[in-house]
């Protein structure tokens, strides 16, 4: 081989590097415009395909062109200059479209828009076009260099293009987009096109001749005559292209069952599935050229290739098994999450190699025959073209035509089938002699085969709804049955029933629980769904129209229908088969199907915002979790924006978000895009592991009103989830934007163009990372939310019951531990251990009312610390300082000596929120306490810091800090808090009115 040789199949080496780098990333652009429901993703395949199959068929048009390798440079640099370009350009366009094109020629209900498909169609089409030339066009220029061996250069050029390519998809989604973005993704790629494009143009000064036909070699069978030949193969290769597509489709959507469907998981099925092809075009190069009858061995191929792909089911099943003893296996870090990601690219492997290892062979041993027939020279184009064409139709049939019906199992069997069929097709096709059982007996028995093997194995579905990729459980308990199952165009569905609870599943994750059996308790879904509709509702009582993103189980459009004054609402679903799967939770939530102001809109939630035209007063957001493939881009600054325009002046927006697998980087950013377009958003917890937030257009929230909660069908379910006490949904509340964007100061915004929430969720899924901070900060001992924020409302009344989140939780046992202090203690449920602080408010009592010389004050201490700990920022302060008032005038306080009395004193000025006192009782307990450190320094180092913080006084906060946090503070315990004042701190506050509060108006 020539170094000439060498060098450009070096090129093309670098090519399929940056080519599945663009149809990665302009694919993922082009679906922010679009969206990601079933018929986007088909015209995002289709038009990049498409492009493909017509820049191959342009270069079989002019086949003898003198010379390709300059072509291909030309094409090649055309590319890269696309690739620099095409971030503005599609900004600028898409702007363009949002504001003026699709206002004024799209329905937002009509999932069709013809003028947003053509832009979009725009958009990728030319540079899709110009892929689809470089293989044909180097391919070309190597076998006019080196004529001789046919097959081995074309079968070699497969596999660099294709190793390539993986390595393109792996560095994109691992480093590139991580490090730089989309933008800089697309930059990277465009430079190393330009390059190819500057290194070809100088080894295109030579110009060999174009081929001539190839003679065949004798065979020793008689083929179809060259005409019937040709056309037999260009059939075979538009099949193969529509079965490989096949494949691709149902593996991926099979194997994301079991790897999950995080964007991670898909860009590594996809590598192991070019993966797969690259090493069947290595297998291949080697034997090409000697093979006697390449016809008979692609027959052997195809069958082989369909076989394989159900054979494999039976790997496909066991797989579950192998994920669950990983999870068990591997530590929940970092490091675990590179061997989990290498674990999933080796199951994705025993998959999907067997039969794209047949399939990677299928276009060089096509082309190689062709190029000696009297095609020649024109069939580098021809096979490439018509298998991209077969590729679209292999799309529509297996999204359009077969997922639904059939399942997919039952795709993968039809696209195998194809390939069975196909290969017996040959066998029948050739002509040896006589007799035709030569021909008939390979057929039949490939046939045979193929039937034994799709009637032998068939996918368990209580593996694939199990969710193993999460829960670590290859299968569904035996307790559990599957009451709907549907492998629909975009997810697979499943609804669960235990026998106390009922769940729907997308692709194997829980989306929403309801319990239905009589005496079980509601699930904490139900919990969310109900703050979901009714917070809205209370910023906005007088809401006339509503949006819903994200059906579940359609329980939050049915508490939302429960407002009188509510005249329309939209629920927007991107799965029909979600819709279906609900209908199992009626009749609790009947109201979303059958109350006449309910509009179920089948779409991509992107797409129909992205549409305008409707206004509303309340946008609902709950979506998937944020690992999803596709989701992120709704948690995204972009997508905010969008929804912004989608609302009336003062409209409300409420967003789900979840704390569980998601640490706080990546919350930060999410926080960080909301507050760029809405910055006086409030956060509400639903139970421990939820967040609802809720944010006004145009201004602050304001305060709910809870007179929504008495709405007839809203009062139903606040009773069933105990959310008719008064204040059961105010002291749920955990910050303002303000807080939290302080407590995460720094962070960047999610984008659609730098998607840091895809790129980190899918680990810190894995690592099973939790938000800390805002748990953290919202069980200080220390009022700082209310005092620093204004949006925490302590409880006011005694809360006894009800109990399913932590602000239940730590409510009840701040009012118990009220009454125990004050000499009427109320039996604690016996299903709840309060721990010490029962205990200590006993003891206080005690010390309270008889003043026993055995309870010497230091000794006592620790129980005021608990009681205050317990009691002071969970209850109103005219009831904390119920507690502290009784202490005071106690025979044993006035008979402390001045030192002991400061902690009452301290503890009292917490609880009355009085932050003067606080700074200087709490100054005065440091400066005698030396440099002792423990949890009462660490009291009273928060409380002195939180009383100057809220005097504005930032000097002596900053002096106190810096000395805080050497001498008397453990940082490791307060870090949230700590991290929270030093942020209010820089940020200038009002000074404190009368009362001792920081701010006179809550800012909720």
């Amino acid at each position: 081989m020539s170094r000439r040789v060498q060098s450009v199949i070096g090129l093309f080496f670098v090519s399929g590097f940056a080519g599945l780098i663009y149809e990665s990333v302009w694919s993922h652009y082009v679906k922010l415009f679009l969206g990601h429901a079933a018929y986007a993703q088909t015209l995002v395949l289709v038009v990049f395909i498409g492009g493909l199959a017509l820049g191959s068929w342009l270069c079989a048009r002019r086949a003898r062109m003198a010379n390709p390798l300059r072509a291909y440079a030309l094409v090649e640099a055309a590319i890269g200059i696309i690739a620099l370009v095409f971030h503005p350009a599609f900004v600028e366009a898409t702007r363009w479209a949002y504001a003026v094109l699709l206002p004024s020629a799209c329905h937002q209900e009509s999932a069709f828009c013809a003028a947003q498909w053509g832009l979009s169609a725009l958009l990728l089409a030319p540079q899709s076009v110009l892929l689809g030339m470089t293989f044909p066009l180097v391919t070309s220029a190597v076998l006019r260099s080196e004529p001789a061996r046919p097959g081995h250069h074309i079968s070699t050029l497969y596999f660099v293009n294709s190793m390539g390519a993986v390595l393109g998809v792996l560095a994109s989604t691992f480093v590139l987009i991580p490090a730089v973005g989309l933008p800089g993704t697309l930059s990277t790629a465009g430079a190393l096109n330009l390059g190819i494009a500057a290194v070809a143009f100088l080894l295109s000064r030579d110009r060999p001749a174009p081929l001539e036909p190839m003679p065949q070699a004798a065979t020793g069978a008689a083929e179809p005559g060259d005409s019937r030949l040709v056309a037999t193969l260009l059939v075979v290769a538009a099949l193969t292209g529509l079965s490989s597509f096949i494949y691709e489709i149902s593996w991926i959507r099979m194997l994301s069952l079991v790897l999950g469907a995080s964007t991670h998981s898909f860009e590594l099925m996809l590598a192991s599935f070019i993966l797969g092809l690259a090493v069947g075009g290595l297998w291949i190069r080697s034997r090409i050229d000697a093979l006697g009858d390449p016809v008979r061995f692609l027959a052997r191929v195809q069958v082989v290739m369909g076989i394989a792909a159900v054979a494999t089911v039976p790997l496909y099943n066991g797989s579950f098994d192998l994920m669950a003893w990983l999870l068990g296996a591997l530590a929940r870090n970092d490091s675990g999450f590179v061997l989990f990601s290498l674990s999933s690219t080796l199951i994705a492997l025993a998959v999907m190699l067997p039969a794209t290892i047949c399939a990677g062979m299928t276009l060089p041993l096509i082309t190689y025959r062709l190029l000696r027939s009297r095609t020649g020279e024109r069939a580098l184009g021809l096979v490439y073209a018509v298998n991209t064409f077969g590729s679209i139709v292999g799309v529509l049939v297996a999204v359009h035509l077969l997922l639904v019906p059939l399942g997919l199992h039952g795709t993968l069997v039809a696209g195998a089938l194809v390939d069975v069929l196909l290969g017996a097709w040959l066998y029948m096709s050739l002509r040896e002699g006589p007799s035709s059982a030569s021909r008939i007996r390979p057929a039949a028995v490939a046939l045979g085969v193929f039937a034994i093997v799709v009637l032998a194995f068939g996918v368990d579905e209580r593996r694939s709804a199990s969710g193993v990729f999460r829960t670590g459980a290859a299968r569904i308990s035996p307790d559990t049955n599957i009451t709907y199952h549907s492998d629909g165009k975009t997810a697979t569905v499943d609804v669960l029933d235990d026998g106390k609870w009922r769940s729907i599943r997308t692709n194997g994750k829980p989306d929403a629980s309801i319990a239905y059996a009589p005496g079980v308790p509601p699930s904490g879904d139900e919990l969310t769904m109900m703050l979901l509709g009714t917070a809205p509702l209370g910023h906005k009582p007088d809401a006339k129209t509503a949006a819903v993103i994200g059906f579940g189980s359609g329980m939050s459009t049915t508490v939302l229908l429960g407002s009188p004054n509510l005249q329309r609402v939209d629920t927007v679903e991107i799965e029909p088969s979600m819709v279906e799967g609900a209908r199992a939770f009626r009749p609790i939530v009947e109201p979303a199907y059958a109350d006449p102001r309910s509009h179920i809109v089948i779409d991509d939630a992107k797409s129909y915002f992205a549409r305008g035209g409707a206004r509303y007063d309340i946008v609902v957001s709950e979506p998937s979790n944020p690992w999803v493939s596709g989701v992120a881009s709704l948690f995204s600054e972009e997508f905010y924006r969008r929804v912004s325009q989608s609302l009336n002046d003062g409209g409300v927006l409420c967003q789900w978000l979840h704390i569980y697998e998601m640490d706080d980087a990546t919350i930060a950013t999410i926080f960080e895009a909301i507050g760029r377009t809405f910055p006086d958003f409030v956060v509400y917890s639903s139970i421990d592991t939820d967040l609802v937030l809720v944010a006004r257009k145009g201004g602050p929230v304001g305060r709910f009103d809870e007179r929504v909660l008495q709405w007839p069908l809203i009062r139903m379910f606040a009773h069933r989830l105990d959310l008719d006490q008064p204040g059961a949904v105010t002291r749920r509340l955990v910050g303002s934007g303000r807080a939290v964007r302080g407590l995460f100061g720094g962070a960047i915004a999610n984008s659609d163009y730098y998607p840091v929430v895809d790129e980190r969720a899918s680990r810190t899924r894995f690592t099973q990372a939790n938000v800390t901070s805002l748990t953290e900060l919202a069980r200080s001992p220390l009022p700082l939310l209310e005092m620093l924020d204004g949006t925490f409302v302590p409880s006011g009344q005694p809360v006894l019951a009800g109990l399913h989140a932590g602000p239940d939780y730590a409510a009840y046992e701040g009012w118990i531990v009220h009454d125990t202090a004050l000499g009427h203690p109320r039996p604690p449920l016996p299903e709840l251990a309060l721990g010490p602080s029962l205990l200590d408010a006993r003891i206080v009592d005690a010390w309270s009312q008889r003043c026993p010389s055995s309870y010497r004050f230091e000794e006592v201490l620790p129980s005021f610390y608990s009681v205050a700990k317990a009691m002071n920022a969970r209850l109103a302060p005219e009831a904390a300082g119920q507690v502290w008032a009784r202490l005071m005038q106690s025979d044993c306080a006035k008979a402390a000596d001045p030192a002991e009395r400061e902690w009452l004193d301290l503890f009292a000025a917490v609880a009355r929120r009085d932050a003067e006192a606080m700074s200087r009782h709490g100054r005065a307990l440091l400066d005698s306490a030396g440099d002792a450190k423990n949890v009462l320094t660490n009291y009273a180092f928060l409380a002195a810091l939180t009383g100057d913080v809220c005097l504005g006084e930032r000097a002596r906060a900053e002096e106190l800090f810096q000395r805080g946090t050497r001498s008397w503070i453990d940082r490791d315990q307060h870090t949230a808090e700590l991290r929270y004042l030093y942020a209010v701190a820089h940020d200038p506050l009002p000074k404190a009115h009368a009362a001792g509060r920081c701010l006179t108006v809550p800012a909720g």
